[in-house]
């Protein structure tokens, strides 16, 4: 006899909806992030001797965090679509299963 195989297609819906919520938070993360670093710009450091260090730190600070950032909404992103992909496969399959047992047929 083969091995069964299960899978709970409404729990694997319920998390593809909380990836694909949070995914709509997270969408503006970095376009408001870039938005306040904008606002910003150029008030670091007010002496001369300094302006300039504090103005390439705080790029240098600003571009990691946007790749950082940028990265994390990829991984939401591609864990929302897997999820996606996942379950409608399952969903599929179970379907499949269905109508063979239905119609008979082994």
């Amino acid at each position: 006899m083969g091995e069964v195989f299960a899978a709970d297609v409404s729990r694997i819906r319920q998390w593809q909806t909380l990836m694909g919520d949070i995914t709509g938070i997270t969408d503006n993360v970095m376009p408001d992030v870039d938005a306040q670093a904008r606002s910003c710009a150029g008030r670091a450091g007010q002496e001369r001797a300094t302006a300039g260090e504090l103005r390439d730190r705080d790029r240098g600070e600003h571009d990691g965090s946007r790749k950082t950032g940028t990265s994390m909404m990829q991984a939401i992103g591609r864990v929302f679509r897997a999820l996606k992909v996942n379950g409608s496969m399952i969903q599929g399959a179970r379907n499949d299963a269905y109508d063979t047992d239905k119609s008979g047929r082994h």
